[in-house]
C-alpha cells in the first residue's frame, strides 16, 4: 500500500506542474515537521522539546537577523513549513485558486516569481513587526513560517490584474476577488497590532504589498523577476534534426546515348584534324569500348 502511495506521489511531482509540486512537497514538510513535534513532545513529558524548537528556527524565518544569516535557506524553506492543519488546509486551497487566476491572467513565470518574491518580502515585514512591536523585543527569539504571505501576494496581484474577476465561495457563493483581498487586508490590518500572531498579519500585509506592487510596476513596463535565473519548469529537450539524403537523379538512358553520340563525334574529329596520337588515355579508351 505504501508503496503505491509513494508511486501516486513520485507522479504527481513528476508530471504536475510548479503548483502541484508545492502543494505536494508542503503536504511532505507538514507530516515530517509534526512527526518531529509528537516525538518530542512525547519524549519530553507532553511539551515540544527545546530540540524540536531548534529545528524549526533553522528551516523557518527569526526574529534574530543573525539566525536568518547563519542559515539563509529560511528565506525559501519557511514558506513550505505548516505545523498546523488548517493552517496548511486554507493556504494550500487558495494557492490553487488564486495561481490558476495568476496563471490565466499573465503567464506562469509571472505568478511563480509573485509567489517566491511575496513569501520573502513577507519575511522582512515579519522582521519589521519584531522591531516595532514591543511584545517582540525580548530575547526570545520569534520564528514565522508558512506559504501565507506568498499565497497573499498571488491574491492581491490577481485582484490588481482583475479586481471584477468572479470566484464562488462556500456559502457566499459568486464574489468578486476585489471584495476578498479587501475583507482579508482589513483582517490583517485590525489585528496585527494585536498580540495574537502579530508578525503573522505583517507577512501578509508585506505579500499583499509585493503583489499590488509586482503588477503596478509591470503596468509602467518595470519587471521584479528578481528570481529570473531560477528554472521552475523544467526545460523542453532539444529536437534532433534529421537530415535525409535524396538519393541520386537518375539519368534517362536515351539522354546518356545522346551524351555518347555527341563525345563520339568530337572524337573523331580531332582524329581528322590532328591524329590519333593527339587522344588522351581516357578519349582512347571510349573509342575502344565504343568500337567493340
Amino acid at each position: 500500500m505504501f508503496q503505491e502511495i509513494w508511486k501516486d506521489i513520485r507522479y504527481q511531482i513528476r508530471t504536475g506542474n510548479i503548483w502541484t509540486r508545492v502543494i505536494v512537497l508542503c503536504v511532505i514538510v507538514f507530516l515530517i515537521v509534526n512527526l518531529l513535534k509528537s516525538y518530542f513532545t512525547f519524549t519530553n513529558g507532553g511539551i515540544p522539546s527545546e530540540e524540536y524548537r531548534s529545528i524549526l528556527e533553522k528551516i523557518s524565518i527569526s526574529s534574530y537577523w543573525w539566525n536568518n544569516i547563519k542559515f539563509p535557506w529560511v528565506w525559501l524553506t519557511h514558506i513550505f513549513v505548516h505545523e498546523g492543519f488548517f493552517h496548511l488546509l486554507w493556504n494550500m486551497i487558495f494557492l490553487y485558486w488564486v495561481s490558476q487566476i495568476v496563471d490565466d491572467l499573465i503567464g506562469k513565470n509571472h505568478s511563480v516569481y509573485i509567489f517566491f518574491e511575496g513569501a520573502i518580502v513577507g519575511g522582512l515585514f515579519f522582521l519589521l513587526s519584531t522591531m516595532l512591536l514591543p511584545w517582540y523585543s525580548s530575547s526570545f527569539s520569534n520564528i514565522a513560517f508558512g506559504a501565507s504571505a506568498a499565497v497573499t501576494a498571488l491574491l492581491f496581484a490577481a485582484a490588481t490584474i482583475a479586481p471584477d474577476y468572479n470566484i464562488r465561495l462556500l456559502i457566499i457563493g459568486n464574489i468578486s476577488l476585489k471584495y476578498v483581498a479587501l475583507a482579508i487586508l482589513l483582517l490583517d490590518l485590525l489585528f496585527a497590532f494585536q498580540n495574537s500572531n502579530s508578525g503573522g498579519h505583517f507577512a501578509h500585509i508585506g505579500g499583499a504589498f509585493m503583489g499590488w506592487l509586482y503588477i503596478y510596476l509591470l503596468r509602467s513596463g518595470v519587471k521584479m523577476n528578481f528570481l529570473q535565473n531560477f528554472s521552475f519548469e523544467p526545460k523542453p529537450k532539444p529536437k534532433k534534426t534529421i537530415v535525409r539524403r535524396m538519393p541520386p537523379r537518375e539519368i534517362p538512358k536515351q539522354k546518356i546515348e545522346i551524351l555518347e553520340e555527341d563525345e563520339l563525334d568530337r572524337i573523331l574529329d580531332k582524329i581528322k584534324s590532328k591524329g590519333i596520337q593527339s587522344l588522351s588515355a581516357s578519349e582512347k579508351e571510349f573509342l575502344d569500348r565504343k568500337s567493340k
